[in-house]
């Protein structure tokens, strides 16, 4: 169960907008629970006389270290203490001239503000200095636009104006895009479908149109996906988050019309989020993650509500004491320029139906940044994974795939899990390992308590010496840096095309249009598009984390391969038979994206992605099995089966063996 408190950070920027404001109409503009509002109103009351305090005075001059400080306050003074150093790597960058602002120094900021609250309660000392920021353990909260404003003395924060629906129309123009189409219904997990829709063979056929775009806005939210590589205005904002938090991560863009009764169904992420609203609005509500961990171990934690998994919204309501036993934290409206973070693995859910009938707007637009420590496995579950591996040690929480999130580590106590699945100090990839001993041991000393904590708790006994740690996260420390760069130049690639586009406009300016008004598609500005910059980075990410991955298996300890594993085909990968439920990786335009098989047709296959994602029919050669199979004499032939009908099977082999 979480601490009282937590409500205190979650929703206490509430009590802003009764002190900047009349009311909390701002703050709350659809309808809400009426359980909903008098939490709303009671934290609000209690939290008065704290937010008085930040209005009167943001003050460059108060020590976010604190521990009078809520987690909002230190939030909101290092946003304001950020803002000098990220309006100079704006300019370094050539965003803005010197001593000029630029809205992409204001996304640094903002998230070198997250990086030095994560310090004080994630750090290789263990020592905790108030609320944690990240992960299950973690604290969402909303900021409204005006409180950044006003941290920044100007009328209307960076984030407003920067990116509205024209944009993404002259995007879709300039560039071969792509995005998924979201499911509606609140009651079943998260399922998402191609927009695009090729009238032709040839390639501006196959382009995805604004029509496209449109028409899906009418039957659910439309998602551009890693958008923060391919649409160079988005690039650095993208790239001053990498930067800021010294990470690899990237930029997905949500676009619903308004009048959405469910635009995001109830689901979780497998990464920490910072939502910055940039146009219309769009109500969230927050909830706690689920507890139901020990009843459904095989559901990935980061992963819920997407796919064949499903968080009906009415379970999630029942409360803490229900089905689920998650608890709503947050009910809340973003409107142009208001920040939101969500931790991973915390349901939320959205739509845009909207209270009042004078609010005017068409779409609303959303940025999501995500943190990506556990996609990268800079998180202490990963980094035991690996030293176990490394030192040929059997994992009593290895699952039946290779996720490493479902399974056994979902039946440990709550309080163990969390912590083990906790991410590295975010500072880990700025320190250079040889450099800070003392950092490295820190976080190894960290890690060791985690695996004992473990092995006490399942009864096991895996002890590895502390070297043997700090090896481990010396590799993944070059592994990361390694994801870190590659992440860096596809931006910074983005950025660069988005300024050669520019002065390729001003070179043209003289020159009459085509009649369609369309911008001039010339053999070598094709070659520039996304479709085609981006690949190579993927690759290139690909051939890390085989590198990576081969380190893990190749330690002294690793014993020979088993004999059915000597006798695959060099090429098993690729070749082997798959069946629904194989942990698989699909090729989509030359980057491999981790899913798993959901159904056999013929001679192709359905794939469903992590994030809930699904591609079908695709063929053998463009999947890649991550695990060896193995001989299994209760295996059957799966092809044309549903997950349902092959369930069904096993408990059907299950009644015969026990006869």
């Amino acid at each position: 169960m979480r601490p009282p408190n937590i409500f205190t950070n979650i929703v206490a920027v509430s009590a802003l907008a009764s002190i900047f404001s009349s009311s909390l109409t701002y703050t709350v503009a659809f309808t809400t629970t009426s359980s909903s509002s008098a939490r709303i109103t009671q934290i609000v009351t209690s939290n008065i006389q704290l937010h008085s305090a930040i209005e009167g005075d943001i003050s460059t001059q108060a020590d976010p270290a604190s521990p009078s400080l809520s987690l909002l306050e230190k939030f909101i003074t290092q946003y304001q203490q950020s803002l000098e150093e990220g309006n100079k790597w704006a300019n370094e960058f050539g965003f803005a001239e010197e001593g000029e602002d630029a809205p992409e120094g204001a996304f640094y900021a903002i998230f070198r503000a997250i990086r030095q609250v994560d310090a004080e309660t994630n750090n290789a000392d263990g020592i905790i200095n108030g609320d944690k920021l990240l992960g299950l353990s973690g604290t969402p909260f909303y900021v409204p636009g005006y409180v950044l404003a006003k941290a920044e003395s100007k009328h209307k924060n960076a984030f407003c104006d920067f990116f509205h629906f024209h944009h993404l129309a002259k995007a879709l123009e300039e560039d071969f895009l792509d995005a998924q189409r979201g499911s509606t219904d609140n009651r079943k997990g998260w399922q998402v479908a191609a927009v695009s829709q090729p009238t032709g063979s040839s390639f501006n056929d196959a382009r995805m149109t604004l029509p496209q775009v449109k028409s899906a806005l009418e039957v659910g939210t439309v998602i551009f996906n890693n958008i923060g590589a391919h649409i160079p205005r988005l690039a650095g904002p993208t790239l001053a988050s990498t930067d800021a938090l010294s990470l690899p991560g990237a930029l997905n863009m949500y676009v619903t019309a308004k009048g959405m009764r469910t635009s995001a169904p109830p689901h979780t992420d497998r990464q920490d989020v910072l939502v910055v609203q940039v146009e219309g609005a769009k109500r969230w509500r927050v909830f706690t993650p689920p507890t139901d961990g020990g009843v459904k171990p095989n559901a990935d934690p980061f992963a819920r509500g997407k796919g064949e998994d499903s968080l009906p919204l009415h379970t999630l309501l029942e409360g803490i004491e229900g089905r689920l036993g998650s608890e709503l934290l947050m009910d809340v409206v973003t409107r142009e320029g208001d920040v939101l973070f969500i931790p991973a693995g915390f349901p939320h859910t959205t739509d845009t139906v909207e209270e009042s009938s004078d609010v005017n707007y068409d779409t609303s637009i959303h940025l999501t940044f995500n943190i990506d420590t556990h996609v990268w496995d800079l998180d202490y579950l990963g980094s035991r994974s690996a030293a176990l591996r490394r030192n040929k040690v059997k994992d009593v929480l290895t699952p039946q795939s290779d996720n490493r999130y479902i399974g056994k580590v979902n039946q440990l106590p709550q309080n163990i899990r969390s912590q083990l699945v906790d991410a590295l100090p975010l500072e880990f990839l700025d320190v250079v390992p040889s450099d800070s001993p003392s950092f490295m041991n820190g976080v190894a000393q960290q890690l060791a308590t985690r695996c004992n904590l473990v092995d006490e708790a399942t009864g096991s006994s895996a002890k590895l010496s502390e070297a043997s740690f700090v090896e481990a996260l010396e590799r993944i420390h070059s592994y990361g840096s390694a994801i870190l760069d590659i992440h860096r130049d596809m931006y910074l690639a983005a950025v660069e095309e988005g300024r050669l586009r520019i002065a390729e406009a001003a070179m043209t300016a003289h020159l009459k249009p085509n009649d369609d008004g369309e911008v001039t598609m010339t053999p070598e500005r094709m070659r520039r598009l996304s479709l085609f910059r981006v690949r190579p980075f993927f690759e290139q990410i690909d051939s890390v984390k085989k590198d990576f991955n081969s380190w893990c298996l190749s330690g002294d300890g690793i014993s020979q391969e088993s004999s059915s594993s000597a006798q695959l085909d060099p090429n098993w990968q690729f070749t082997s038979p798959l069946k629904v439920g194989d942990e698989v990786e699909a090729d989509l335009g030359g980057a491999f994206f981790a899913g798993k098989i959901a159904q056999v047709t013929g001679s192709t296959y359905n794939v469903v992605f992590f994030d809930g994602d699904r591609e079908n029919g695709l063929e053998r050669d463009q999947i890649k099995l991550l695990n060896p199979p193995t001989a299994d004499d209760d295996e059957f032939d799966t092809t044309g089966m549903t997950p349902k009908e092959i369930k069904r099977m096993r408990k059907k082999m299950e009644k015969k063996k026990g006869k």
